[in-house]
């Protein structure tokens, strides 16, 4: 039987919520067109997640018998890079380069084209923005997904028990990831929000559930004063980032800038209703908070 064709990701862009969202539907493609995936731009995360630690070519599928620490993979990846760079690529045998400009659209990757090179070709290198996604069957994987990033056991079993306490707090856990700073200084500003707006969201998070105490646990990438949540039962996440994103996974609610994969992505692996917060003038209703089952961007 000859070896599936594998789509390698040799360059890395944005934070951990986009790479997570691309390697997601990378995966879900890879299911249904009998591919592999060997993201080698997710090793600067790899430590974190079932699927990918020890995973030496972060691979999906993947076969146990390669296995190696992250500092292997980070070296494949730079290896990588410097291919790259280097213009090197093309040269591999039954290859192909794909570029996704950084300024372009999304790549859908169920477009036929692409579904042809694919049957082509045995190895093809993504390049360029990380905006890869195959919406046509995602939906239908997410149990593979979460699966494949799944916490490695020591940082889930740190997520659960810090997290006990909020849930013996209250009635309703809201978790609130403010994102300020990246989004605050970019030339067109996305989602920035002043602590202040999103108190006044709170409020009215607050007032969706009469008669039960809600509680909100508080992510963020700027430093938060205490005073400014008086009034509130607040709980501070762990501040670690990843312990941050999968605790607010535990939450019953979670409320996050509209555009952040960040807490996108707590949403779809907690499988739990996320409002995205576009605009803090706007009157929230229960209806608005919707499980994300992965993100536009």
């Amino acid at each position: 039987m000859s070896r599936p064709p594998t789509i390698v990701v040799v360059q890395s862009n944005g934070q951990l919520g986009n790479r997570l969202e691309q390697f997601s539907h990378l995966i879900a493609f890879a299911k249904d067109h009998g591919c592999r995936i060997s993201d080698l731009a997710f090793s600067k995360y790899s430590r974190f997640f079932a699927g990918t630690r020890g995973n030496l070519l972060l691979s999906w599928p993947w076969s146990r018998a390669i296995r190696g620490p992250q500092l292997i993979q980070r070296l494949i990846y730079f290896l990588g890079r410097i291919t790259k760079r280097a213009g090197l690529l093309r040269f591999i045998p039954s290859s192909v380069v794909v570029m996704n400009p950084w300024e372009g659209e999304g790549f859908d990757l169920a477009d036929p084209k692409f579904v042809a090179i694919t049957k082509s070709k045995k190895w093809i290198f993504l390049i360029g923005s990380w905006k890869h996604r195959y919406w046509k069957n995602y939906e239908a994987h997410l149990g593979l997904i979460r699966e494949h990033f799944a916490l490695v056991p020591e940082i889930a079993t740190r997520v659960k028990t810090r997290f006990a306490p909020v849930r013996k707090a209250g009635d309703v856990i809201v978790g609130v990831h403010i994102r300020q700073g990246d989004n605050f200084t970019e030339p067109v500003p996305w989602g920035a929000f002043s602590t202040a707006q999103y108190l006044d969201v709170m409020r009215q998070i607050s007032g969706l559930f009469p008669g039960k105490k809600v509680v909100f646990l508080i992510c963020s990438n700027v430093k938060q004063r205490d005073g400014n949540f008086s009034g509130f039962t607040v709980f501070r996440g762990p501040g670690d980032f990843i312990e941050d994103m999968y605790s607010l996974a535990e939450c019953d609610y979670i409320c996050g800038a509209g555009e952040s994969s960040f807490s996108g992505w707590a949403s779809l692996m907690g499988r739990k209703p996320r409002y995205g917060l576009f605009d803090p003038d706007k009157k929230i209703t229960l209806d608005d908070f919707v499980v994300c089952k992965g993100l536009k961007d």
